[in-house]
């Protein structure tokens, strides 16, 4: 089973579910579409509106490989499970508010996702998911960093 979640943003994502019912329509596993608030007659994969976080969850681990809108949380739950993770960017102001493009081309760049910035190479993006080798996310501590900018701009007066 491949998992799709447009997320829950208040703002339709139309681009991505038609993107994604047009694929299942030729892929051999079940699609299942979390879609939030976007309204999409599917054809293809099978669509519901909201879950709970447990459930997501479950829906995430069950699934072979994801496919998401580019929300930070939903991205890093699926990189902490190890996933398959292939990602489509809102666009700004008129399927988000704010820019979730930098996200996701810096994680495509770093390996930890598939970056899909064009919904017609969905398809071909999906095919390099399949034998991409994910990276894991890097993560640190923001502690030091932050007692480092504290000293540089206030000196030993912090």
């Amino acid at each position: 089973m491949i998992f799709a979640s447009l997320g829950t943003m208040d703002m339709p994502f139309e681009r991505m579910a038609k993107a994604i019912d047009e694929w299942a329509g030729k892929c051999e596993e079940e699609v299942i579409v979390q879609t939030g608030h976007t309204s999409y007659p599917y054809r293809h994969a099978k669509a519901f509106g909201f879950c709970t976080k447990e459930e997501m969850k479950r829906y995430m681990e069950e699934a072979s490989m994801v496919i998401l809108q580019g929300g930070w949380g939903t991205i890093n739950e699926a990189m902490e499970m190890g996933k398959r993770i292939v990602v489509m960017p809102r666009h700004n102001h008129t399927e988000h508010i704010h820019d979730q493009f930098q996200l996701v081309k810096k994680l495509d760049s770093m390996g930890c996702v598939v970056g899909v910035f064009d919904e017609k190479l969905l398809a071909e993006k999906i095919r390099l998911a399949q034998r991409h080798v994910f990276q894991p996310l890097q993560k640190g501590c923001a502690k030091g960093l932050i007692e480092s900018k504290l000293r540089e701009w206030c000196g030993n007066n912090c």
